[in-house]
This record gives C-alpha cells, structure tokens and sequence, in this order.
C-alpha cells in the first residue's frame, strides 16, 4: 500500500504522518523534505545547491527530487510506505504515477486550509523547531497555489484521491483517515 499526502506548508501532513504511524507500525514514512534536507547537509557541491535553493524557499527541480524519492523508494519495494509532501508539481504526479505502476493501493489525501491559518500555524513552528523554510513561508505558498489545481486534476484522475479538511481537530483529521483507510 502507497499512502500519500499533499497539502500546502503547515497543513499537518507530517503530524497525521506520525499519528498514522501508530495505528500502523510498518509504515515506512517518506519526507521528500527530510530527504533532501539530508543530502542539503552532507556537505557536496550538489547537497550545498539543494541547501540553497531550501533556504530561499524555492522549489528544488523535479529531476533531483524524483531521483532522491526513486533511490529510497526502491529500496523499500514492497512495503507499506507513506510519502509526506510530494508530488509538489505536475511533472512529479506523472513521475510518481509511473514509479508507482501497478501498486494496488495509491491512496492521497488533500489536505486543505486556509492560508491565515497556514500562517499561523507555520509561525508557531518556525518558534519551535527553527526551521528556516518556515521563514519564507509567503513564498512557499505561493508556489504551492500555482501548481495546486494542475497536481489536483492529475490525481484526481490516476489516483484515489480523499479531501481532508485539515483546520479540524487533529483527533478528528486522523478518525477520517483510518476510516478511509479501513475502507480499502
């Protein structure tokens, strides 16, 4: 099983990520942005380029994300995986859903929410975890809304997608991903 979810900055992916993690154990989570986040830090030409363009708040090219998801993900072939923040444009939808193939269950979750309450969310982060994306978070959104409805209409159309209105509680957000995942 394949799990995805998608959202803007500060929808609560990664926390519904964590909370799913512990309804179920073997769920293997994948963070495009730890990902690159790692290879960013280990000090190479090509991780100080990731590292740069990560602290500006720009989105780092499809090409390199694809191949840091590809490397992980096929190493992990077989297990149940939940990939947290991607596809982030429509070249990685269509990546994905070639990488994926025939996986019998490609399930994502949209999480929607109004951009003041991303905002606010994403401020109160930023003062607990330092993290410096966060800073430049009108950007980052930005980027996010121009390439939202092309990503949607794709996965819509190859993928099971569920829309999670995620300014609910979280208690209530994760009751309406179990419940759909109980459904498969």
């Amino acid at each position: 099983m394949v799990i995805i979810f998608i959202g803007p900055p500060g929808s609560g992916k990664g926390t519904q990520a964590n909370l799913l993690k512990e309804y179920l154990p073997n769920l293997i989570i994948l963070t495009v942005s730890s990902l690159l986040l790692e290879k960013s830090s280990d000090g190479s030409i090509f991780g100080n380029q990731i590292k740069e363009k990560m602290d500006k708040g720009e989105l780092i090219e499809d090409n390199i994300v694809n191949q840091v998801l590809t490397d992980k993900f096929t190493s992990l072939k077989g297990e149940d995986i939940l990939i947290d923040g991607y596809p982030r444009s429509l070249k990685q939808a269509e990546f994905l859903n070639k990488l994926l193939g025939d996986e019998t269950s490609k399930i994502v979750f949209n999480f929607n929410v109004e951009k003041n309450i991303l905002k606010e969310r994403i401020l109160k982060r930023s003062q607990i975890e330092s993290r410096k994306d966060d800073s430049v978070f009108d950007k980052r959104f930005d980027i996010y809304q121009e390439t939202y409805e092309e990503i949607l209409n794709f996965v819509d159309k190859n993928f099971d997608l569920k829309n999670i209105e995620a300014d609910n509680s979280l208690e209530s957000i994760n009751i309406e991903i179990k419940g759909f995942l109980g459904k498969l």
